[in-house]
């Protein structure tokens, strides 16, 4: 259903903590008064009654590890069911929405880029990280020894966060750092040994930073912050590499052409923009970088056999 927003508003860390934790700036109180980058809840300690039903794209990264219980929330449009014994990574640059939570037992763990890169100073190194890049898998049902390891980790992250003595900062860090390497070897399905996933070529480096500039370029565009998504040549440039190498490299991977995945993100934030902005149509396609609205209606039922007004109106109650 469409809201009174022109652009889909953003959400921080900190932001999101108090939205849904009762408590959080109370615990803040006690900590550094610099912005938050870090921090670990149990989900039963959320506060199911201002679970966040509107759409904000988050700017950090989430984990959900449900131990009891189910929770149910909107990911990209879709729906995401999570029950006991699973985990889930969530990216920042995401549009979501929670929407039910049912007797939930388990643990929510939040943290920044910039936190991330504290741990690891190498970005390449977080290329490696599947389960927290675009398209990668990021939800696990958890298995004995699996279960028995995360719950260990979580308990630790746990302990550790509200006390702040000597040194837990660092020891958070570690075990952040324990779990994000843990979880590469089960995404891994054994062919990796050190924590670091399967053999990796340039053209899978390739792929993987252009999915993140694709990804940046339209939380930009969803935040208003640019008028039209780069075209292929644009993101050869940003990525230092020539058109047609990049779109090699993206086919080689993907087995798709740079401009299909291009148009399926568009289609995305098409969907995004129609359900949570009041935009009109012409508004939406020209945010969008298309010349014309009669255009962005053909490209839009080209993928959707409906035009986008009718796609707009299926959804309003």
């Amino acid at each position: 259903m469409t809201t009174n927003q022109k652009f889909i508003p953003g959400l921080d860390i900190h932001a999101f903590a108090k939205s849904i934790l009762p408590d959080y700036e109370n615990r803040q109180k006690k900590k550094s008064s610099t912005p938050p980058q870090f921090f670990i809840s149990r989900l039963e300690d959320v506060d199911t009654k201002t679970l966040l039903d509107s759409p904000y794209i988050y700017d950090f990264f989430t984990v959900y590890f449900i131990e009891k219980g189910s929770m149910l929330k909107i990911n990209q449009l879709k729906s995401l069911e999570l029950n006991a014994n699973e985990i889930f990574f969530s990216r920042p640059g995401e549009i979501k929405t929670w929407q039910q939570a049912n007797d939930l037992e388990g643990y929510m763990l939040c943290f920044t880029l910039e936190y991330l890169l504290l741990l690891v100073c190498d970005k390449n190194l977080i290329n490696t990280f599947d389960f927290l890049l675009p398209n990668g898998k990021r939800n696990f049902v958890l298995d004995e020894p699996w279960l028995s390891l995360y719950k260990s980790v979580f308990n630790e992250l746990y302990k550790e966060f509200p006390i702040r003595k000597k040194h837990s900062d660092e020891i958070i860090k570690l075990w952040l750092f324990v779990l994000l390497i843990k979880t590469n070897r089960m995404n891994a399905n054994g062919n990796g040994t050190d924590g670091l996933g399967t053999k990796r070529y340039t053209f899978d480096f390739i792929y993987r930073k252009f999915m993140l500039c694709l990804e940046q370029n339209f939380i930009d565009l969803a935040q208003g912050d640019v008028d039209r998504p780069l075209m292929v040549k644009e993101f050869a440039a940003e990525l230092n590499v020539s058109p047609t190498y990049l779109s090699e490299c993206i086919r080689r991977v993907s087995g798709k052409s740079v401009k299909s995945i291009i148009d399926r993100r568009t289609l995305l934030l098409a969907k995004c923009q129609l359900l949570h902005t009041h935009n009109n149509i012409s508004e939406i396609a020209y945010q969008l970088g298309f010349e014309s609205s009669s255009y962005f209606i053909r490209f839009f039922k080209r993928f959707e056999s409906k035009t986008p007004l009718e796609f707009r109106n299926s959804f309003r109650k």
